[in-house]
């Protein structure tokens, strides 16, 4: 059974209502075709610069309420973008658009203006906070999140959306503690998911992360539902120039942020009760 369909479906079903906001316009994509398996995930949004010079996609963001948002510190940070598109500022482009996944937004495209980015760069982890809500209903969905530890053998998932005109949805396999001891010393203490190579890697294309990696939790009295575990990381690799996107290396293990440990921080972001916002179920 191909699981993307299945993840859909549990997302729809199992989207939480919102505050009445600011909505999106539906236009095709460009020349490119998004994969279906893209389009279809209404909690990944797109974090963007916007200068003088357009919308520039950088990452990214995945929606947990109708005004907060995560995605890696990698991703946030500004130096970037300003250099190669000119000052600017942050927005999110969310909804029922391809938009959010290509290089550059349509030019109908404004996007949701952001009021603050919580950047935490040791933990690679990002909370963006936005000027105005968005609309939580059948265009944006948002997701819970997961407090739980990672047991072995527990099933994670992620959309690569840096590829968003290929196979996106990857199966992510956690890797041995000795060899992710090995590559990066304390990454247990410092809440980092670590993952083996993926298939097909291409650690030029997406070095940033910031993608959500999403599990299956056991709601009481309301079966399977979808919970975001984490957000992409950086690549650790025997490679230097691998560990900064220059060169590809399919053998590189990735460090990931987990969700748990900023759970209040996202709360207090969002103004909404930390339990709110998380699924007391334990991931399989």
């Amino acid at each position: 059974m191909r699981l993307a369909p299945y993840i859909a479906a549990l997302v729809a079903a199992s989207a939480v209502g919102g505050v009445a906001g600011q909505t999106t316009t539906k236009r095709a994509a460009s020349t490119e075709t998004v994969s279906s398996e893209l389009t279809e995930v209404k909690f990944i949004a797109g974090l963007f610069w916007a200068s003088a010079t357009g919308l520039h996609r950088r990452c990214a963001a995945t929606v947990v309420t109708n005004n907060t948002l995560v995605t890696s510190a990698a991703c946030a940070m500004s130096d970037y973008p300003t250099a190669a598109y000119g000052a600017g500022e942050w927005r999110i482009i969310a909804g029922d658009t391809d938009d959010r996944y290509l290089e550059t937004a349509g030019s109908d495209q404004k996007g949701f203006s952001v009021s603050n980015i919580d950047i935490d760069k040791c933990a690679n982890f990002a909370v963006i906070q936005l000027s105005d809500e968005m609309y939580i209903g059948s265009e944006i969905q948002s997701i819970v999140l997961s407090s739980h530890p990672l047991e072995p053998g527990v099933q994670l998932f992620t959309y690569n959306t840096s590829n968003p005109t290929g196979n996106p949805f990857l199966s992510l396999s956690l890797g041995g503690a000795e060899t992710c001891e090995m590559h990066l010393p304390g990454y247990a203490d410092d809440y980092f998911i670590c993952t083996q190579p993926v298939q097909n890697q291409r650690v030029t294309g997406d070095y940033l992360g910031g993608d959500p990696i999403i599990g299956f939790s056991n709601q009481p009295q309301a079966g399977s539902i979808v919970a975001l575990v984490g957000v992409t990381g950086r690549y650790y690799s025997t490679l230097v120039d691998a560990q900064n996107g220059k060169i590809n290396d399919p053998a590189a293990y990735r460090f990931s942020p987990m969700v748990a440990p900023h759970i209040n921080k996202i709360a207090k972001y969002a103004g909404v009760e930390p339990t709110s916002i998380i699924t007391t179920g334990s991931l399989f």
